[in-house]
C-alpha cells in the first residue's frame, strides 16, 4: 500500500514510569511501519518516587519530546503550561492523529486537539484516539473527584473518534458500568509483548534467587509481587496475608519479595514491622533484568484494587509461573473461565487462581493450595503460558493499531481488517 506522505501520529503519555503503559507506548511507537507512519512521542517527567523506563525508549531508538510540567499530579499552573505546550507541538508537528494514553495525558492531549479542531473544517480535523490502559473510576480518588473524572471522560469521549481498551471486560466497564460512551466507539485490542525473553528456559533466575533468598531457605516457595508501591496496588493485602500465614503456623512454607518503587515504600516497610513479618518479606527496588526476577519466583501474586490488563501478570504467565490475582478489571479475561470455586473462597480458573479483592485470608489459602498441589497446577501453568504466547504478540498489536490509524485517516477504502480481541 503506497501513500503520498506518511501519516503523522502524535503519541502522548504523562510519563515513562515503570509499568505497562510506558512499555506499550514505546513498543508501539518503535514498531510502526515508517514507510506509512511518522510517529512522535511526547511525555512528561517521572516523579521522584517512581522508577524511570525512559531507557527503554532510548534502546529502541525513540527520542521523546519532554514537557517537564506534564507529570502525574494535577496542578493547575503546570496543567495549563502543558496544555499550551501541547498546542504548540501539534501546530508544529501537524499530526493526522493524536493518540493519548493514561488519564492526565488523555485529558490534556485531547483538549488541545479539540481546541485546534474548532478552527478546522471536518475533512481536515485531527483525529483523536485514546487508550484506557486501566481507569481511575474507583480505588484512586474520593467520590467527588471520581465523579468529576467520569463526567470529564464522558465529555471527552463525545469528541474522540475511537477509544481503545485492552480487554472485553474493560470495554464493559467503559460502556456499561460507567457509561463513558457507546459500544460503537470502543474497540478492544490486545496488548503486545516480546514474550520470548520470559518464556525461554535458559533464564532461570538463579543469580537473583541466590541474592535475595538465603541458601538455607532453598525449600521455601518464593512468592513475589511486582509493581508500583502505590495505594491502588494494595500491597498491604500481601503483608496481611503473610501475617495470617504466620499466625496459622504456615509461614515456614514461604518467603515473600516485593519488587518496585513508589511513594508508599517507607510506609509499607513500617507496616511489615508493625505486623512483625519483616523477617519473611524482602523489599527490592525495580530490577532492569526483570525476566530473571520472574524465573526466580515460584508463585506470582497480584493484589490490585483496580487494573486494566496487568503487564506483570502476562509476563509471569509467559514465564511459566502459577499466578494468584484479585478478580478486578481485565484480570478475569487473562485467567479465563472459572473451572471450580473452592470452599476456601478462591476460584480455580483455566490459567490461574482468582481471589476476591482485599481478601488476604483467601489469598493465604490459595498460596497453601499451590504449595500442596504442585503437580495438579501444572496444567493451569501450561494453559496460561500458551494463552499469552498465542494472544499477546507485538506484531498483532502493532498491525491492529496500524489498521485503525489507516481507517481513521482514509476511511474504509484503505482500511486493513482490525481484529477485535477474543480471549477464547
Amino acid at each position: 500500500m503506497r501513500h503520498k506522505r506518511p501519516i503523522k501520529i502524535l503519541q502522548v503519555i504523562a510519563r515513562l514510569n515503570i509499568g505497562g503503559p510506558a512499555k506499550h507506548v514505546v513498543t508501539l511507537t518503535a514498531g510502526l511501519n515508517r514507510d506509512i507512519f511518522r510517529p512522535l512521542l511526547v511525555c512528561g517527567t517521572v516523579g521522584p518516587d517512581e522508577g524511570d523506563m525512559s531507557y527503554m525508549a532510548k534502546e529502541k531508538g525513540i527520542k521523546p519530546f519532554i514537557i517537564p510540567e506534564l507529570g502525574r499530579e494535577i496542578a493547575a499552573l503546570d496543567d495549563v503550561k502543558s496544555f499550551l505546550e501541547l498546542r504548540k507541538i501539534i501546530k508544529q508537528f501537524g499530526p493526522d492523529i493524536i493518540h493519548s494514553h493514561t488519564a492526565k495525558a488523555g485529558t490534556l492531549g485531547r483538549l488541545a486537539g479539540i481546541s485546534l479542531n474548532l478552527l478546522r473544517r471536518d475533512e481536515n480535523r485531527i483525529r483523536l484516539l485514546h487508550t484506557f490502559h486501566g481507569h481511575i473510576f474507583h480505588s484512586y480518588f474520593s467520590k467527588i473527584k471520581t465523579s468529576a473524572f467520569i463526567k470529564t471522560e464522558r465529555f471527552l469521549a463525545r469528541k474522540t473518534d475511537k477509544i481503545i481498551v485492552a480487554s472485553p471486560l474493560q470495554k464493559e466497564d467503559i460502556c456499561k458500568r460507567y457509561k463513558i460512551t457507546g459500544d460503537n466507539r470502543v474497540m478492544a485490542i490486545p496488548l503486545g509483548f516480546d514474550l520470548k525473553i520470559f518464556s525461554e528456559s535458559f533464564n532461570n533466575g538463579k543469580v537473583f534467587r541466590d541474592r535475595y533468598l538465603p541458601r538455607e531457605d532453598d525449600n521455601f516457595l518464593f512468592v513475589g509481587v511486582i509493581g508500583r508501591l502505590t495505594g491502588v496496588k494494595n500491597h498491604r493485602m500481601l503483608l496481611d496475608t503473610v501475617k495470617f500465614l504466620k499466625d496459622q503456623g504456615e509461614i515456614d512454607h514461604f518467603r515473600f519479595i516485593v519488587i518496585g518503587e513508589g511513594e508508599l515504600k517507607d510506609e509499607l516497610v513500617k507496616y511489615s514491622r508493625d505486623l512483625a513479618v519483616q523477617d519473611f518479606v524482602t523489599f527490592v527496588d525495580w530490577q532492569k533484568d526483570i525476566p530473571s526476577v520472574y524465573h526466580a519466583l515460584d508463585i506470582f501474586v497480584l493484589t490490585s484494587l483496580n487494573e486494566g490488563i496487568p503487564y506483570t501478570l502476562i509476563e509471569a504467565m509467559a514465564s511459566g509461573k502459577p499466578v494468584v490475582a484479585t478478580s478486578v478489571g481485565g484480570v478475569p479475561d487473562l485467567l479465563g473461565y472459572a473451572e471450580a470455586k473452592t470452599e476456601e473462597g478462591f476460584t480455580l480458573a483455566r490459567n490461574g487462581i482468582l481471589i476476591p479483592s482485599g481478601d488476604s485470608e483467601t489469598l493465604a489459602k490459595a498460596l497453601l493450595y499451590l504449595s500442596h498441589n504442585k503437580e495438579s497446577t501444572k496444567k493451569m501453568v501450561d494453559n496460561a503460558k500458551k494463552f499469552v504466547l498465542d494472544h499477546y504478540s507485538i506484531i498483532r498489536m502493532i498491525k491492529n493499531h496500524e489498521s485503525l490509524y489507516l481507517n481513521l485517516v482514509y476511511g474504509r477504502m484503505e482500511a486493513l481488517p482490525v481484529n477485535e480481541y477474543d480471549p477464547n
